[in-house]
């Protein structure tokens, strides 16, 4: 049987096997901080890469990325969110992933626990007037951590937005690792300010072996299967939107890389690629499924 564990802000996942774990951290916008899958660790904090400077499986909503100046026109209007990335002078990584989430539905089992967590956003942040609520159910099995997101409109107006989810992956050995996954194109971007302003073919070779290659690229999917191996296990990435594209990034900190499943790009609210709307009163769905195999 799984077990769901709260610990004031916290929760834990764990399964009876000890081959399952995971942890959650509502006040950080509900993100899964902690994961393993079939007795190998997939996701971990590290101290020296703090969350305020990662962003660590941050929910990324209404927005991935950036946004240059924090600013976007939609339906003839004009709106500046705040700039939270000053040394770029740009707005980052959505609107939830400080925000305190609730647990709203939990339900364990011999094979999973389910936890569902709900965020109301009432339209009043600078820049973004559109209310929604926001709901990410985490489904935890021996091998596999399925992360469901979906968004009601409970406004008045349409509004735009993009989705992603920024998880960073540990490996005991980066540089013997590889990345696997079938794309169009390479999108290229500003030195200075990580805006998207164009594209070129990719030059990656699959099963592309990491080494010490630096990412911080994004990439259009032909298909929602991404692929990472490591020396003691191999994951797996799908998904279910119609439109996909991947963000890799390697930090300085050792042995870790941020794959990050997105609808949308950098600067999606003014250059469109990607950008949704949402109309009143309707919901949007999407999930994302890792799974785990363990390397003998």
């Amino acid at each position: 049987m799984f077990q769901l564990q709260k610990h004031t802000h916290i929760i834990k996942i764990l399964s009876e096997s000890g081959k399952a774990y995971a942890a959650i951290n509502l006040n950080e916008g509900g993100r899964l901080f902690d994961l393993k899958l079939d007795d190998r660790p997939v996701i971990q904090e590290h101290e020296d890469f703090p969350y305020t400077n990662s962003s660590a499986s941050a929910i990324m909503f209404p927005f991935v990325n950036r946004i240059q100046d924090g600013m976007y026109s939609f339906e003839g209007k004009t709106y500046q969110i705040t700039c939270n990335e000053p040394s770029k002078n740009n707005a980052i990584h959505g609107l939830l992933y400080t925000r305190k989430f609730e647990v709203y539905k939990k339900q364990v089992s011999v094979k999973a626990a389910i936890l569902t967590l709900k965020y109301d956003y009432d339209g009043t942040t600078q820049g973004f007037p559109f209310p929604f609520d926001f709901f990410v159910t985490y489904t935890i099995t021996e091998k596999t951590a399925l992360v469901k997101m979906k968004v009601i409109n409970t406004g008045k107006k349409t509004f735009p937005f993009t989705i992603g989810w920024h998880p960073y992956f540990t490996s005991e050995n980066l540089y013997e690792s590889y990345i696997d996954f079938d794309c169009d194109e390479e999108y290229t971007t500003t030195d200075d300010r990580s805006i998207t302003n164009g594209t070129k073919p990719h030059e990656l070779n699959m099963p592309f072996q990491l080494k010490n290659h630096p990412f911080d690229t994004a990439y259009t999917l032909k298909n929602i299967k991404i692929g990472f191996h490591t020396p003691s296990y191999k994951l797996t990435i799908t998904g279910n939107a119609a439109q996909n594209f991947v963000q890799f990034f390697t930090p300085a900190t050792k042995n870790i890389i941020a794959i990050e499943p997105t609808v949308g790009l950098s600067n999606s609210f003014n250059n469109h690629i990607g950008l949704q709307t949402l109309l009143p009163n309707k919901t949007y769905k999407i999930e994302w499924n890792v799974e785990v195999e363990t390397k003998n």
